[in-house]
């Protein structure tokens, strides 16, 4: 068997996309390479889960880091958290929360700043999944029908592989903010985005894109498209996210994604990195 071959034998199923709704994660509950995460905390998931899923608190995929707050931890870190969650590399990755796939964007960012593929938010969360009446369990991990790896042998670990291409830092920033097919969209509050924000940004809250009186993380791509068409945005813009910290960001990344947009980085310093440096001098002034 040739390795490729292989390879393909043991990666998890393939996802229909950035989002998947409850009935495709239902269909695939229980498979060995199909890794469940809930991002609600502790007491949440004790009261009920989806099963198989493993519970992950938000603040622990970031860190304190050059006066920043929860900047995403580095390879080694990262790497040590998701085997210790159960995670592989090659494994589908599937997230959930109750907060419209926000905490949950924030992992699926995170790993495929690490080289997967393979990730996605479950659309509608928790509380669709519970609407809809699908199964829940109150058993551990080792204990459900998803945990046949997890309950007879460890993960095989997981090796963080940077992908540069969907993050934006100060100083890649800085150096593009005069490209005229760059596009940096704040996601913050129209108040916060008054107060101060990048040359040259646009305000589009995050929470615009979600569905009004919704449990879903992004309304239709097309309209969305239109949105912000009439923003200057397009698909065919690189695209740069941010917010204060990369949270709110995060969301916004999976959503452009989901609607289309193959350019999408987020910056994670956001506006506590680019308050805290100084706004650089334009390139063209130095």
């Amino acid at each position: 068997m040739t390795p490729k071959v292989q390879d393909a034998l043991e990666a998890g199923p393939e996802l229909p996309g950035i989002l998947v709704n409850p009935e495709w994660l239902g269909e695939h509950v229980g498979h060995p390479r199909v890794r469940i995460v809930d991002l609600r905390d502790r007491e949440a998931h004790a009261g009920g889960h989806i099963p198989g899923a493993v519970q992950l608190d938000l603040e622990d995929l970031g860190e304190n880091r050059d006066g920043c707050d929860n900047v995403v931890l580095g390879p080694a870190e990262f790497g040590r958290l998701m085997a210790g969650l159960g995670i592989s590399n090659g494994d589908t990755v599937v997230a959930y929360d109750d907060h419209w796939g926000l905490p949950s964007a924030r992992l699926v960012w995170a790993l495929q700043l690490y080289g997967e593929r393979a990730v996605s938010v479950l659309n509608g969360g928790w509380d669709r999944w519970q609407e809809e009446g699908r199964p829940v369990t109150l058993s551990s991990v080792t204990d459900g029908p998803g945990s046949d790896r997890a309950a007879s042998e460890p993960a095989d670990g997981f090796e963080a592989h940077p992908t540069p291409e969907v993050a934006a830092d100060y100083e890649w920033i800085s150096g593009g903010v005069a490209s005229r097919d760059l596009v940096l969209l704040d996601t913050r509050s129209d108040a916060e985005f008054a107060q101060g924000h990048l040359p040259g940004a646009i305000s589009w809250d995050w929470f615009k894109a979600v569905p009004a009186g919704s449990w879903e993380c992004s309304r239709e791509p097309g309209a969305l498209r239109s949105e912000l068409a009439a923003l200057g945005v397009h698909p065919s813009d690189e695209v740069v996210a941010y917010c204060r910290s990369g949270m709110r960001a995060a969301h916004t990344y999976v959503v452009l994604r989901h609607a289309g947009f193959p350019r999408v980085r987020l910056y994670d310093g956001s506006w506590q990195e680019w308050a805290m440096k100084g706004t650089p001098p334009h390139p063209r002034e130095r």
